[in-house]
């Protein structure tokens, strides 16, 4: 019985390190290849699951592109231009889930 709670508790573990990383990849920088990327700029590894306007915090910089854009958090304003979709981000949090157990396989597997 000990060792089942201790693979639930390290599957339950590996979930939450998977949103977790998912979540925190809305923070990496994203390539634009033209200006008119910047109104549906999408965020997120490995499934794209956060869009956001960029047009409104960067439209009127005089960029090269391709640039690199990070997701703009408007910490002034009260409203939020991101928008999240539920799908692309559980397939997201289920490719990473799958790696981890895969990592955490041959860990076992050829370590132990």
């Amino acid at each position: 019985m000990s060792e089942l709670l201790d693979r639930l508790f390290i599957w339950l573990f590996l979930l939450l390190v998977s949103i977790f990383l998912v979540l925190i990849s809305i923070l990496l920088p994203v390539t634009i290849h033209e200006r008119e990327e910047l109104r549906v700029a999408m965020f997120g590894y490995p499934v794209p699951f956060a869009q956001q306007d960029l047009m409104e915090a960067y439209g009127e910089y005089a960029v090269k592109y391709p640039h690199k854009f990070t997701i703009s958090f408007g910490m002034l304003e009260n409203t939020s231009s991101i928008y999240f979709y539920e799908i692309p981000f559980f397939f997201s949090v289920i490719i990473v889930y799958i790696g981890l157990l895969i990592i955490r396989y041959l860990h076992n597997r050829f370590l132990f």
